[in-house]
């Protein structure tokens, strides 16, 4: 009996050391699950100083059909990502015109054309799936968009989290198809002539409390995702019901600092007065989040829109953001 007792304490001395040795806690591991760097792409390096580094993001590179290939915006922002080299890259979605489960192969063609543009940067890329991902030509979500996009990106769910520095980066699904969406957020009960609204189940909300809870030591957390919860005339967002939800959510946190979206091709700051022109630094925790609108990539401009991607510089609790411009401001017509 006494060597049983001895042996299952060493087992357990054993195990919390090995949780140890790996930076975690059983705690740590609750809420979102691993997000990964997209296929390709280096793994995260280990901060140099956890309080100042530097990241971009940008979105909705997609080609304006699926019979084009990468447009030459996305080539040049991986082009100045090597030439700045940021900690890591964010990636709001629609990264492949994508929209076709018929044709596996055209669609794994469309993942490698990216990727390997994506590699070239030099620095993990982390992405948030977007309606080009994972819907059909009708922007429902299908099930066999999801299984390419996981199988393409080396990815385990369409959605995650990663600790970075004093941050936490959070990646949502906007085109989710879990469990059973009310009315409103049922792609499959909307006006024919209706564009339908993305939707992020019960189930991955739940993951998303869990990991707020278990990250409220932080000095910032980043949430980005396709579907912009707050965008440019509240238009072809989340369901509404989503976006009550969401926003009543991140009210209980003080450290939330961003909101990221893409999906509107363009750059818009709801915060305003000016409404395409970078927020203020942030530097008071504890006040709401700023929500931006960053899908100028390559995809057909909306109007006011123009082709661009964000520098986010961490400073300790203070965090600045410059929208760096690819080309002339021009507007075009455009479909998302």
């Amino acid at each position: 009996m006494k060597q049983f007792v001895g042996g299952f304490f060493l087992t357990l001395l054993f195990a919390a050391s090995a949780i140890a040795a790996a930076g975690q806690t059983p705690e740590a591991k609750s809420g979102m699950p691993d997000l990964k760097p997209l296929k390709g792409t280096p793994s995260l390096a280990a901060a140099t100083d956890k309080d100042h580094f530097v990241f971009i993001a940008a979105g909705d590179n997609r080609p304006p059909s699926e019979k084009d290939p990468q447009v030459k915006e996305v080539k040049k922002i991986f082009e100045d990502v090597k030439k700045q080299a940021p900690a890591f890259v964010l990636w709001t979605g629609d990264t492949v015109y994508g929209k076709n489960p018929d044709n596996p192969k055209k669609i794994d063609e469309e993942y490698e054309e990216f990727l390997g543009i994506a590699a070239t940067g030099g620095v993990a890329v982390y992405n948030a799936p977007g309606n080009h991902e994972m819907a059909q030509h009708d922007n429902c979500p299908n099930k066999t968009m999801l299984k390419l996009y996981l199988a393409n990106t080396a990815q385990d769910e369409p959605y995650g989290a990663f600790t970075y520095g004093n941050s936490r980066f959070i990646a949502l699904n906007s085109d989710d198809d879990e469990g059973s969406p009310p009315a409103e957020c049922d792609c499959t009960k909307q006006a024919k002539d209706t564009k339908p609204p993305g939707f992020i189940s019960k189930a991955q909300r739940k993951l998303l409390e869990a990991d707020l809870d278990a990250n409220t030591d932080k000095a910032h957390i980043f949430i980005f995702m396709h579907r912009p919860i707050e965008g440019y005339k509240g238009e072809d967002q989340l369901c509404a019901k989503n976006v009550t939800d969401l926003k009543d959510l991140f009210k209980k946190y003080k450290n939330i600092s961003y909101v990221v979206a893409g999906h509107q091709h363009m750059y818009y700051n709801p915060q305003g007065p000016e409404k395409f022109g970078p927020p203020p630094d942030r530097t008071d925790p504890g006040q709401p989040p700023y929500y931006l609108v960053s899908g100028g990539a390559g995809a057909p401009l909306k109007k006011k829109g123009f082709y661009h991607y964000l520098i986010f510089t961490v400073d300790g609790a203070k965090v600045s953001v410059q929208v760096v411009p690819l080309e002339e401001k021009t507007e075009t017509k455009q479909s998302q």
